[in-house]
């Protein structure tokens, strides 16, 4: 396998290719039947399975230059931005995704854009020689932007062959990543080697690529800072707080995973027992916010069998929904795509993610509406984020339960410090955007 500026892969190098595409044979069979597993919950795992197969793809007029690829929904809405600013420039956009919710999100944010036909949306096929060449062949794609960590072998080295330009964006690369891309450092240089760029977020994950003998990058920032918060969610929270009692305050758990929704009830349990003796009229209503909507009827059956009163966001009018908040109720956030509606109505937010080893969750969109951020120890997916957000005294990083406990009633009875974190987190915000404008720049000198 050759291609103009590329040198031939080595024998190791082919053998190593050869034994992965075996093992995608081998778990070819696997592949689809998680995927009519996993539509029992979510039905559509179970659509537009020949786009994973490369058997068919979206009939579009569209002829797009630029393929972005964002697998799930925290990629898709980091990489709205940069696909708003390429499409105003006349661009079409062929959006790829793994997840059925990436693929909702995706249709959700570019509506507009897909009935305009300047974006069409697919899913990525999977990684066997077959299907990937069946997606260069139907897509006349001049570039094609990979977002974060989504590597995959043959998709990468086929690219390559065909002297396409491939450029990892919004690229992060933790410590422990590194160590296990090191030990097939031989066939993993080949495949980091073949991207025309690697964009990486921060100096720090620069460092670690280069770590694996990679010449070919560098720092653009991390898209997320550019992602605006939704203006007329905003304006829905802030009317609605209009209704709240003066004494009510919100604390909001989200992005929250398996297994750490236990640890956040047994805090707020904790937290509310050391409010029983107080004086004054204080309210606290724990809003929770679970990351993956497939465990939103789990998570509620499991704050019912400890709270007394416990609401579903998605069956709450907006009057039921402010009195169950000045009841200081539990409620469940089973909205998609409400995010900017949840944090602009909360006070503080406890970052999901982050309380259990699962690298953490982005809490970008909360700094940028000012919200006062509570992190876990594991953060490894944020790593230089979270460590600046804290050094900008923007958020408070906690260890174990009863952290959690002193960390809420700090900020939920101190209105200083609540206020001083609130003015850190915009300027936190405000102080790292324009990832887009270089990413762009890249994007340009590459089909110039």
């Amino acid at each position: 396998m050759t291609s103009a500026g590329h040198a031939p892969m080595s024998v190791s190098q082919r053998l190593w290719l050869g034994l992965y595409q075996f093992v995608w044979y081998l778990a070819l069979p696997l592949a689809l039947a998680r995927l009519l597993w996993k539509g029992r919950m979510q039905q559509g795992y179970r659509e537009h399975i020949n786009e994973r197969l490369g058997l068919s793809w979206p009939i579009s007029g569209a002829t797009p230059r630029i393929w972005v690829h964002a697998v799930s929904v925290g990629e898709t809405r980091a990489a709205a931005p940069l696909i708003d600013t390429l499409i105003q420039s006349g661009e079409k956009i062929l959006l790829t995704h793994m997840t059925p919710t990436g693929r909702d999100t995706g249709r959700q944010l570019f509506a507009e854009h897909i009935a305009s036909g300047q974006l069409v949306q697919s899913y990525l096929p999977y990684d066997i020689h077959w299907a990937v060449d069946s997606f260069y062949r139907y897509f006349s794609i001049k570039v094609g932007l990979i977002m974060e960590t989504e590597v995959w072998p043959r998709l990468i080295l086929s690219a390559r062959q065909k002297s396409l330009p491939v450029i990892l964006i919004n690229a992060r690369l933790s410590e422990r990543s590194a160590r296990r891309i090191g030990r097939f450092s031989n066939f993993a240089r080949l495949i980091y080697q073949s991207f025309t760029k690697i964009l990486a977020q921060t100096s720090l994950d620069a460092k670690r690529y280069g770590s694996l003998g990679l010449s070919n990058m560098m720092v653009t920032g991390n898209l997320k800072f550019d992602v605006l918060p939704h203006l007329e969610q905003i304006e829905h929270a802030l009317a609605l707080k209009k209704q709240l009692t003066h004494q009510v305050q919100i604390v909001c758990a989200a992005s929250t995973r398996d297994g750490e929704e236990s640890l956040i009830i047994e805090a707020w349990q904790k937290f509310l027992k050391t409010k029983e003796s107080a004086s004054d009229a204080q309210l606290f209503c724990l809003l929770i916010v679970p990351r993956h909507p497939q465990r939103f009827d789990d998570v509620f059956t499991q704050l019912q069998s400890i709270f007394p009163k416990v609401l579903r966001r998605s069956s709450l009018g907006d009057q039921e929904f402010t009195d169950a908040i000045n009841q200081g109720g539990v409620i469940l956030g089973d909205s998609m795509g409400e995010m900017s509606f949840y944090y602009a109505l909360s006070d503080i937010v406890i970052m999901g993610g982050s309380l259990l080893p699962l690298g953490g969750q982005n809490f970008i969109e909360a700094c940028a509406l000012g919200r006062p951020i509570i992190l876990g120890e594991h953060t490894f997916n944020f790593q230089q984020a979270s460590a600046d957000v804290i050094d900008s005294r923007a958020a408070i990083r906690i260890a174990d339960i009863d952290d959690l406990v002193k960390a809420m009633d700090l900020l939920l009875t101190n209105h200083q410090v609540k206020e001083e974190m609130s003015t850190n987190a915009l300027d936190f915000a405000n102080q790292h955007t324009g990832a887009t404008k270089k990413i762009v720049a890249v994007v340009r000198e590459t089909l110039s």
